[in-house]
């Protein structure tokens, strides 16, 4: 069972909205005018390095058909994924089984159900003020193996090369300080991106303690990558988590 008032504390709890319409969309910290920098523009500008794409990333993944055809296809078919996603996992499972779904829409939700993962909410939207960063978690959903909150990245597509590190002059390329060590690869960026909204999520106090009194004690990370075939999930792993932080930090 979903512990009562779990949908609605993760709807009011929100510290930051997201505004404006095309390009002119943002995040605004509530109550003020505050404009938040997005996340991935500043892991792209800070963390990330200056390398070139592997060419077995490039060429790993089928191009779209159908409707989605065309040079920008899957980057459509994925915003198509996002938005429907965000807004079933605001409705009700009854709701869900009678709506008409894009395959991957309906992978994504057939690997919660598999897992025994419960959505919640979808887009919910985290920040940190010091920092002046706003992102939203893809999908919240509840762990009812586990009685834990789950925080998920959605991607679609990147069905190879994930691992596969980026290059510049032949020569393998790193991750920016503080994470060094770390391959600057499509797996490793996705996961930065996770570990930081996993971590501005987990920093809400108050959310964080509402949780505990409702006998949910812990909040975990999943990464999901839905193509045709099937979602491949990974778990955010506690080096991540350990890191996140001083992520964060590097991004003012």
């Amino acid at each position: 069972m979903v512990p009562r008032g779990l949908k609605k504390l993760l709807q009011t709890s929100s510290p930051c909205k997201l505004v404006g319409k095309g390009n002119f969309k943002h995040f605004r910290l509530n109550g003020c005018k505050l404009k938040l920098k997005g996340l991935t523009k500043r892991l792209e500008k800070l963390l990330f390095s200056d390398g070139d794409l592997p060419m077995i990333a490039k060429a790993s993944a089928k191009p779209a058909g159908g409707y989605w055809r065309g040079p920008d296809g899957g980057r459509r078919r994925g915003r198509a994924v996002d938005s429907q996603v965000s807004r079933l996992a605001n409705t009700s499972q009854k709701t869900r089984n009678a709506s008409k779904m894009l395959k991957l829409t309906r992978l994504v939700f057939s690997t919660c159900s598999v897992r025994k993962l419960v959505p919640i909410m979808g887009q919910r939207a985290v920040c940190c003020k010091g920092s002046r960063i706003g992102t939203a978690a893809d999908l919240i959903c509840y762990d009812t193996i586990r009685n834990a909150l789950v925080v998920i990245e959605l991607k679609c597509g990147h069905s190879g090369g994930r691992t596969t590190p980026f290059t510049k002059s032949g020569r393998v390329c790193k991750m920016n300080s503080p994470i060094t060590k770390a391959d600057d690869n499509i797996l490793n960026r996705h996961l930065s991106q996770l570990a930081v909204t996993h971590h501005l999520f987990v920093s809400e106090r108050s959310t964080i303690q509402t949780l505990h009194n409702m006998g949910i004690q812990d909040v975990y990370g999943l990464l999901f990558y839905a193509n045709d075939s099937a979602v491949d999930v990974y778990e955010l792993e506690d080096w991540w988590v350990k890191k996140a932080n001083a992520i964060l930090q590097k991004l003012k």
